[in-house]
């Protein structure tokens, strides 16, 4: 696993201490956080499921989608213990096995069904629902992990 130390970033402007104070106070991610994002991807599907407006319809289930990422981005946040929010750097910070499994949640979840749309159009709920156990146990293991490695 690669330590948040080893990414560096250049300031254009000033030294960073402002954006490394702003970052504090946004405080640690904690794997709750992560779980009420799919609870909330379920109201959001849910919404969905009843809105007639076609386009009001197709940005609900996008935004569903998007929030079970979002719920995979906090679950990693947190176990790495880090404040970094960019996805791609999170992603090189993970071991392989979670690094393959969150290259896919970006690919699919957030660039295809959230960005280009591409979501499937007919059996939504069901496709939700897969990727919604899916992220659920990715919480859930990386959870077990930090606990292992707490109590070991």
């Amino acid at each position: 696993m690669i330590s948040p130390r080893h990414f560096y970033f250049n300031i254009l402007y000033g030294s960073g201490k402002y954006i490394l104070e702003y970052a504090k106070k946004l405080g640690d991610p904690i794997f709750e956080e992560a779980r009420s994002a799919l609870r909330v991807a379920q109201r959001i599907l849910n919404l969905a499921l009843e809105t007639r407006d076609p386009l009001d319809r197709d940005r609900l289930f996008r935004e569903a989608f998007d929030s079970l990422f979002h719920a995979v981005r906090i679950a990693a946040m947190t176990y790495l213990s880090t404040e970094v929010a960019r996805w791609r750097l999170l992603r090189r910070m993970l071991s392989e096995l979670y690094n393959r499994q969150f290259k896919e949640f970006i690919d699919i979840l957030h660039i295809e069904y959230f960005y280009n749309g591409r979501h499937l159009r007919e059996g939504v709920e069901e496709e939700l629902n897969k990727w919604y156990r899916r992220i659920r146990e990715f919480i859930d293991n990386l959870e077990r992990e930090i606990k292992k490695r707490m109590y070991s």
